[in-house]
């Protein structure tokens, strides 16, 4: 009785918060791994005993139609390029994005760093000049003399903050406008849907490759936006690749799993060849989790590409798994 007891008291105390552990991992991953410790058994306490256990949950809104993951999948077909091999780029422990491998070198975009430069280490070492920006950290990791870092956000031009820039104001400064060919890579926390909307095709179209992490998926507050922006980006470039990024929620609906966060890769339709007919099965072997160091596999999307089934479940009844 009296170990149920502790371990009961121990749960509500120390149970689960996957957000705060991630923040704190985020904060301390190079290598401060007792201060994250620590900082978990100070903050932990303090938050389940005013919060409880389970509100992180109540966050989120899943209450999307069905008609709204009909339109993602159907917006979101993998399409496989002729000829060329996809390959990693950035860690080959978690995190990279699969892209396809033509990478000659010359010009790269990088948004949203943090304390992870592995991405932009190895476009450096494919001979890129990276240009990289994060208002949210002070400096970078590690240097590189092809690295070229400011301490600025993307912005979809309608926020009056001097730490956020336009993509078209960046290239301008950069002296990029003739400039083609080019690769974008942005994890932004959510920051991409309002840029997608507020850049102008013409300007996308100066890149190649586009990888994105995309944030809030089965968010409902987004449920309009999405669509809209995906189609935008559907007219200059094709999806070529999906990675689930093994935290946060995922729903199954129609025979297929949608996760609130991906890894994406988008290629240019006015430079490459694609087969639309694509018998894909993800995750593919040279993905990678993005959070190895925790015993949960990746979320197997399977073959993607499938006739998403109809199915009498109702979406707001469904569970909703917490991954980290």
């Amino acid at each position: 009785m009296l170990k149920n007891l502790l371990k009961s008291v121990g749960k509500k105390l120390m149970g689960d918060n996957h957000f705060l552990k991630r923040a704190v991992s985020r904060k301390y991953q190079n290598g401060h791994y007792l201060k994250a410790f620590f900082l978990e058994l100070y903050l932990l306490p303090i938050r389940n005993i005013l919060q409880g256990p389970h509100d992180c949950v109540k966050q989120y809104n899943f209450a999307n139609s069905e008609a709204y993951y009909r339109e993602i999948h159907q917006l979101m077909h993998i399409a496989q390029i002729q000829d060329i091999e996809m390959l990693l780029i950035g860690s080959q422990t978690g995190g990279g994005y699969v892209m396809i491998d033509d990478l000659p070198g010359g010009i790269a975009y990088s948004f949203g760093i943090g304390g992870d430069v592995s991405w932009d280490k190895d476009m450096a070492g494919r001979g890129y000049d990276v240009f990289m920006y994060d208002h949210t950290i002070d400096r970078l990791p590690e240097n590189n003399p092809r690295f070229h870092w400011s301490k600025l956000g993307i912005s979809d031009g309608s926020a009056k903050d001097n730490s956020l820039k336009t993509l078209e104001e960046l290239i301008s400064r950069n002296g990029h406008e003739e400039q083609r060919n080019m690769i974008l890579k942005m994890d932004v926390e959510g920051a991409e849907w309002g840029f997608l909307e507020a850049t102008d095709s013409e300007l996308l179209d100066k890149f190649d490759q586009i990888a994105f992490e995309l944030h809030w998926m089965n968010d409902a507050q987004y449920y309009h936006r999405i669509p809209r922006a995906i189609r935008k980006l559907n007219e200059t470039h094709q999806l070529v690749h999906i990675h689930p990024v093994n935290c946060g929620y995922y729903i199954s609906k129609g025979g297929h799993t949608f996760c609130n966060q991906i890894e994406v890769c988008y290629a240019r339709r006015g430079k490459y060849s694609f087969s639309m007919d694509y018998d894909v099965n993800l995750p593919l072997i040279i993905d990678r989790q993005n959070w190895p160091g925790v015993p949960i596999p990746d979320v197997k999307l399977g073959k993607w590409n499938q006739d998403m089934g109809r199915g009498d479940d109702d979406i707001t009844s469904m569970s909703i798994v917490l991954h980290l």
